[in-house]
Formats: structure tokens, C-alpha cells, sequence
């Protein structure tokens, strides 16, 4: 850390107060007695450090130490409106086969429609084709 990180100025001072609020005891350990020797030093700090005061004095009066209602919540619940199930299509599951029929058609279907090759599939024929070795000779 440089030095200017290591000082305490208005801008930090008001960045962690903001961060931590106006009780140093909440303030990491290494930034306490800093915080608190400019806060007593500088009259601006002091006066965030006030404004600070009050606003956690608001934010402590507004927590709520009562327990949750678990009839209040299982009331809502029940009045929640329930998610709907979407309807089964029967026009998409007919569109769906009518795309698998016309698919295989056009796959089985085109290499008959191709027109013939004009050169000599010879070497298709020994590619696929079992070695006269192999063929049965009787």
C-alpha cells in the first residue's frame, strides 16, 4: 500500500462510514483508532459521523423482532394463484409427425429421384462390395 492508501481523508472516511456505519466496533480492527482520531479532528467527520448516528438509529427502529406468522404465510400461499399446466396441442403433435413422415419421404424418397450418374460407378462397387474371395461359389 502507498502512503495516500494508507491516510485517512474526508472521501475514505465518508466511503467507510457509508460501508460500516457510525459504530467504529463495527469497523475492521486496523481502521478503527484511525477513524476515530479523524473523526474527532475533522468537524465535517464528526457531522457524518452524526448523520450516520441517526440514520442507524432508523434503520435499528425499523427492524421487526416479532416472529413470522406461519398462518400468515400459509395464507398467502393458498391465495397465491397456482401455476396452470399449459394445455396438450394436439395440432403440434400432428404438425410434429407430419415434419417426421416428410422427412423421411424426402430422405428416402430424393435419392430416387436424383438422376443417374453419367460416369461409371466402379469405384463405389468395390467399395461396398465383398471381394470375389468371399462370394459364394457353387
Amino acid at each position: 500500500m502507498t502512503k495516500k492508501e494508507e491516510s485517512m481523508d474526508r472521501e475514505r472516511f465518508a466511503n467507510l462510514l457509508d460501508a460500516y456505519g457510525a459504530d467504529f466496533r463495527r469497523w475492521p480492527a486496523q481502521m478503527r483508532a484511525e477513524a476515530a482520531v479523524f473523526a474527532a479532528q475533522d468537524a465535517e467527520a464528526a457531522a457524518l459521523v452524526a448523520e450516520a448516528h441517526r440514520f442507524d438509529a432508523v434503520l435499528d427502529s425499523a427492524r421487526d423482532d416479532n416472529p413470522v406468522s406461519h398462518d400468515l404465510a400459509a395464507r398467502i400461499l393458498a391465495g397465491a394463484p397456482r401455476a396452470q399446466r399449459p394445455a396438450f396441442d394436439r395440432r403440434a403433435l400432428l404438425a410434429l409427425a407430419a415434419c417426421a413422415v416428410f422427412g423421411v419421404v424426402i430422405g428416402y424418397g430424393g435419392g430416387m429421384l436424383a438422376p443417374a450418374p453419367a460416369e461409371d460407378d466402379s469405384y463405389f462397387s468395390m467399395a461396398f462390395e465383398a471381394p470375389s474371395a468371399f462370394e459364394d461359389e457353387g
